[in-house]
């Protein structure tokens, strides 16, 4: 079973697989250079944690990119103070 996944964004597509960071990292890029710009390609784990993005730029050069996290949930508004949740 192999512990990384490359994955298109845009198309959910399982690409290509690897055991090795650093092979993931050099398919994955080589990968979004082929695709179209803003084109969005993950580094998953088995786990589906995403490791690494990349996407091509409108130059044709290719970047990593920073992966988005949850937010924090938002504070609850009660009483209308929305830092202090209301107590029970």
């Amino acid at each position: 079973m192999s512990q990384f996944y490359i994955v298109n964004e845009s198309t959910e597509d399982t690409l290509e697989t690897s055991d090795d960071l650093q092979d993931a990292i050099r398919l994955a890029t080589e990968i979004a250079r082929q695709g179209p710009a803003g084109d969005p390609v993950s580094i998953l784990e088995s786990g589906g944690k995403a490791v690494k993005q990349f996407v091509r730029m409108p130059d044709g050069t290719v970047a990593e990119q920073r992966i988005a996290t949850p937010a924090e949930p938002a504070p609850v508004v009660t009483q209308g103070n929305p830092t202090k949740p209301f107590a029970a």
